[in-house]
Parts: structure tokens; C-alpha cells; sequence
């Protein structure tokens, strides 16, 4: 997991490093410029040329440091300036002045005012890999100028590493700016920066690597409030080992809640995505019409038929047809299909004030606890799913309003549920307690109806097993996330069904 902070902070941070803990910040960039160095050499050993795109702040001054680190091993730089030299100030200035005194021949400094686009073309192509130290954290608004020029040269078909940040993005809301550097790898300092962490700014960052200046960020940022990256590669970290003489009952029941006469798919999916992600008993309840069907499809699974009355389920026998499976049940998923008719609102309350374990509602379920006159109570033990639109509801705003700042919504619907996951491109996980969490896992491939209903499912097993809430929330949507990877490897991202998604969660949770 990678830890993101807002900006401010991690400068802030920078301040408190020199003032109170006495290291000089010509120390802080000397570290910063050779470590990010190590890391290029690290990942690109067969580079023997370098160009450096340089700004004028402290972010060109890493660049230059980094440049003096690969002079002595013996390669060929070239920088090039964005600005005057007379603009370079303070440290960034005086490692300018280290590298004009030595008079390297394999160290060349231009000025980009005096090339034309050919030129620094040519430059870009001829290098071995490009390094971005235009513009750091403390930049602000769209980049301009010679800046914004040498950014849009910054394409190559070789290596491009960014210093800090690509130059273009917005280090806080990861919106990014027109034009912007798209990176190979981007070694951040200190700590990486909170817009790094969500689309779009995401994608042009690449691999990103924190890099040492010389003091812990557990010194200087360890307080502050930060945001967490959670990929397939952390799964292994929550999810427990099995015995290898553990039987079924030892793997937790999962009862699901769902269907109509219109949506008869939706319960099953998220039955099957909790029998891929390992539960040991799935008790799908469901219309009564619906079971003979629904176990063809998915002979693994125990089903409750829910008696109906003209196609809707009928309240007054509901509590005693699950009554028999509370008890092997850990946990319950209610929602998928369940449909919006008066019914459908009786189950769903039922389980939010009767239901004394952990559960995740979803779909259906997220209608009617947004359209209850009275503002659902609070309950800790619960998962809510929704996707922007069902979160819009839930808030009373717009789906472009959530879009806007989704990790403040997912915190908001805090007030209802202990857990949220704000599904989209950038998925949010928060518990009350806990840091905000992005999932960095996913793919176009996972668009496709039920896929939500598998996710339900595979959280709903991983709960029901015994796992944190918190925990089981970040390792479903992980290994859901990076099942649509898969399939988008094997067949690309057209033509995907949600089945297939669940039939691939194996793979990323084993």
C-alpha cells in the first residue's frame, strides 16, 4: 500500500525537517536528486544518455542533483532550461552552479527559449530516457510558457521518468492540465501527493516509487491525515490462510436476499461471486418462482423459496422462511434484484433493524434506505455499495457533485453505514476509523450488468468467513477489480459477463 498526503502537508513537512529537526535543505535535495537517480539507473541499467527538462524551482534543482549523480557514472547529460538562469534561486541555484563550474564534457546545458520544437525533438529522441524536473507539488493552475512547451515534447519511445510529480497534473484533485507528462515511473519525495492517487492524474504517473531525502516521513507526516492505494499485491497481507484440514462449515455462511420477476439473475451472480471467493454455505432466498431455474444454474448454492403473491414477495412469511439459516449464516447480503415494490422496502428495513450480524446491502436495498422518510439509524456491522448515482441518492446531490469529490462523499454516507464502498473508475472504501482507501484495481471490462452483484457477493463470503469488515471490503474489491484485468488480458474489454468475472476470482485471491 502506498500512503498519499495533501500537498500542503508534505510541505509543510519539508519546513519541519530543516526547523526542527536540523536538516539543512540543501541536505533534503542533495538526498532527493540522488535517490531519485538511484532509481532510474534501477529501473532503466541500460540508459547511457539522459535528458533533463528543468524547471526553475526546487523540482529542477533534484534534476540537477540527479544530474552530478549520473556524470560520475560516466554517462552523457543534456538539460535543458525552462527559464533564465537568472531565475534559478537559492539550493535549486547553487547545484546549477556546481554542475556550470565542473565543465563536464559530457554535460551539456541549454536554454529552451533558444531551441525551436524540431530542436528539442531531436533532443527527446536521442536520449535513452527523458526525466521531468519541470514543476513540482508547489505548482499551481495550468502549466505556461516554456514550461508548457517542453511538457508537450515530453513524448518519446523511450524511458519517461517524472521527479515529485508529472508536470500537468494537480497534486490535490488529480486532474490533470492540457498538456501534461505522461510517465513511465514517477519517483515522488517524501511521500507521494494525494492527487496521484486518482484518475486521470493516476494514469499519467506510471509506477510510482517514494523516494528517502534524509528523514522519516513518520517524523514529520506520521499525524497528518493521508489517503491509501490498495492493489491485488496487498491482498495477501488481510487475507487469512486456511488450514489444510478445514471443512466447509469452517468457512462461513452467507445468506443473499434478492430477485424479482424482472431482475432473476441478479441474486445468483452475487451467489456464485461468493463461492469463488470461498465461502463454505451460500443460502440464496428468493421468489418462489424463481428456484427451480435458479438451481441449474447454480447447483452449489441452498435456496429458500420466498412465498409471492401476485409476483412480489410476501412479507408475512418472510422472517420465518430464513428464520431455519440465521444460525449458519455469518453474514447476509440484501438487495440484488430485489426490485422497488412495497415489499421489497419491508425486507429491506427488516434486515437493517432485525438482522444482528454484519451486512451488505446493495442495489435495490440502497433505493429504500435512501427514500425513507426518516433517516436510517446508524449501524456499524454494515457494508453500503453504491455507485455514484445510488450515492447521489443517498446524499441528496448530484452524480456529478459525488464525482467531484468522492472520497468526501464516501465519508458523509458514513453517517449511515460503518463501511462504504463508492464503486467507479477510482473506488472508495472507508470504515469510521480508518483511512480513506483507493482501490487501484480494475478494468472497462468490469461495465457490464452483474458485475456489481458478484462484488456483493465475493464481500459478503470474505465477512461471513470471519474477516474484518474493513478487511473484506478492500480484499472483495481488490480481487474483484483485478479479475477484470485478467479478463481484459485474455479477450479485452468487450463481451465480458459478469460469470466470467466470478469464475476468475480465484485467481486473484489465491
Amino acid at each position: 500500500m502506498i500512503r498519499y498526503f495533501d500537498p500542503e502537508d508534505v510541505r509543510q513537512a519539508d519546513i519541519l525537517a530543516v526547523e526542527k529537526y536540523g536538516v539543512p535543505s540543501i541536505d533534503l535535495m542533495e538526498n532527493a536528486g540522488n535517490n531519485a537517480a538511484l532509481e532510474v539507473l534501477k529501473r532503466y541499467p541500460d540508459a547511457k544518455s539522459f535528458l533533463i527538462f528543468v524547471g526553475p524551482g526546487n523540482n529542477g534543482g533534484d534534476g540537477f542533483v540527479a544530474a552530478r549523480h549520473f556524470l560520475k557514472k560516466g554517462f552523457k547529460i543534456t538539460l535543458i532550461l525552462s527559464a533564465d538562469i537568472e531565475r534559478y534561486k537559492g539550493d535549486a541555484k547553487a547545484n546549477l552552479d556546481i554542475l556550470m563550474n565542473q565543465n563536464d564534457p559530457f554535460c551539456t546545458i541549454k536554454q529552451s527559449k533558444n531551441l525551436s520544437d524540431s530542436e528539442i525533438n531531436d533532443e527527446t529522441n536521442n536520449a535513452d530516457c527523458l526525466i521531468d524536473a519541470l514543476l513540482g507539488t508547489g505548482s499551481q493552475g495550468a502549466p505556461k510558457g516554456e514550461i508548457e512547451r517542453l511538457i508537450s515534447c515530453c513524448k518519446k519511445n523511450g524511458a519517461v521518468v517524472a521527479f515529485d510529480l508529472p508536470s500537468g497534473i494537480d497534486s490535490i484533485t488529480g486532474n490533470i492540465f492540457d498538456p501534461c507528462v505522461k510517465a513511465d515511473v514517477t519517483v515522488t519525495f517524501l511521500a507521494a501527493k494525494k492527487g496521484m492517487c486518482f484518475s486521470p492524474a493516476s494514469e499519467m504517473c506510471g509506477i510510482v516509487v517514494v523516494a528517502d531525502i534524509g528523514i522519516s516521513p513518520k517524523k514529520v507526516l506520521d499525524q497528518k491525515d493521508s489517503i491509501y492505494s490498495f492493489t491485488k499485491d496487498d491482498i495477501s497481507e488481510l487475507l487469512p490462510s486456511l488450514s489444510r484440514n478445514i471443512h466447509k462449515g469452517s468457512r462461513g455462511g452467507l445468506l443473499i436476499v434478492g430477485g424479482n420477476a424482472n431482475y432473476r439473475g441478479a441474486p445468483l451472480l452475487a451467489g456464485l461471486g461468493a463461492l469463488r471467493s470461498g465461502a463454505g454455505l451460500v443460502v440464496v432466498a428468493i421468489p418462489d418462482f424463481m428456484v427451480d431455474s435458479a438451481s441449474l444454474f447454480l447447483p452449489e448454492a441452498i435456496f429458500v423459496p420466498l412465498r409471492t403473491i401476485n409476483d412480489h414477495i410476501a412479507p408475512e412469511s418472510f422472517a420465518e422462511a430464513i428464520a431455519p439459516w440465521e444460525k449458519r449464516c455469518g453474514a447476509a447480503v440484501v438487495g440484488p434484484g430485489l426490485g422497488r415494490s412495497e415489499s421489497s422496502g419491508f425486507i429491506t428495513s427488516w434486515f437493517w433493524n432485525e438482522w444482528k450480524k454484519p451486512l451488505l446491502a446493495d442495489g435495490d436495498a440502497l433505493y429504500f434506505l435512501s427514500s425513507q422518510k426518516n433517516i436510517p439509524v446508524f449501524r456499524l456491522d454494515t457494508v453500503i455499495t453504491p455507485h455514484c448515482g445510488e450515492a447521489a441518492n443517498l446524499l441528496g446531490i448530484t452524480a456529478q457533485e459525488v464525482n467531484n469529490d468522492r472520497t468526501g462523499s464516501a465519508v458523509s454516507m458514513s453517517h449511515i453505514s460503518g463501511t462504504v464502498l463508492l464503486k467507479g473508475m477510482d473506488t472508495v472504501v472507508y470504515s469510521k476509523g480508518k483511512d480513506i482507501t483507493i482501490i487501484k484495481e480494475g478494468s472497462p471490462a468490469l461495465a457490464v450488468p452483474g458485475s456489481g452483484d458478484v462484488l456483493s457477493g465475493a464481500i459478503g463470503a470474505l465477512i461471513a468467513s470471519g474477516m474484518p469488515i474493513h478487511d473484506a471490503t478492500l480484499v472483495g474489491a481488490a480481487a474483484h477489480g483485478a479479475a477484470g484485468s485478467i479478463l481484459e488480458n485474455k479477450s479485452g474489454i468487450r463481451g465480458i459477463l459478469a460469470r466470467e468475472i466470478a469464475d476468475a476470482l480465484p485467481f486473484t485471491l489465491n
